[in-house]
């Protein structure tokens, strides 16, 4: 097998040039630090449990959710910038962008599914075992984390030479900020 290095592009550029908004990255990486805020409580919830999370903080979790799935997945990219820079056929970008699209309609499902659980009847409070309210925590934020790391992966792969210096940065300084508050997984 032969192996030809090609310079380290590995996704075809279309004839635009411009640079991807940096304010929009920047939204974007705001937007992630405070769901990580959220996959945090919602760990924190996880591994306290039997004990459940008190009224006041379930409602706020429920609050918090509600607001994720009020959100409309858009039907093309998440971020059209990115999007429009590159060739739309192009194989890497359509499996990326359907790789994100899949993901957020996941945590979506999970979000909805939590807030169902945590603001349902005390009859179905009641039928959920700690272990099943865990098992759906756990759901939403180890996926809900996996998105954003596979949205800014994305972002990083197919607007490579498009984004700034600093935009890059701040891309690869979300990531390792995430990387660095995970648990090692247990053996």
């Amino acid at each position: 097998m032969n192996i030809h290095q090609s310079g380290g592009i590995v996704v075809p550029i279309t004839s635009c040039s411009q640079n991807i908004c940096e304010e929009g990255i920047t939204n974007l990486v705001a937007d992630h630090r405070r769901l990580n805020d959220l996959c945090d409580l919602l760990e924190h919830c996880a591994d306290e449990l039997p004990v459940m999370p008190t009224a006041f903080v379930a409602q706020q979790i429920c609050d918090a959710l509600t607001g994720l799935i009020g959100q409309d997945v858009p039907a093309s990219s998440p971020y059209p910038d990115v999007a429009d820079l590159y060739d739309p056929s192009d194989p890497l970008a359509l499996v990326l962008m359907e790789e994100v699209h899949a993901r957020h309609a996941a945590d979506a499902l999970h979000a909805q599914d939590l807030v169902d659980a945590l603001r349902g009847t005390p009859e179905i409070a009641h039928r959920l075992s700690p272990d099943t309210i865990g098992y759906m925590l756990r759901c939403f934020f180890e996926g809900c984390r996996q998105a954003m790391d596979c949205e800014e992966l994305a972002i990083l792969a197919l607007a490579r030479n498009r984004l700034t210096q600093g935009t890059r940065r701040l891309l690869i300084d979300s990531l390792r900020l995430r990387s660095r508050r995970r648990r090692p997984a247990v053996a």
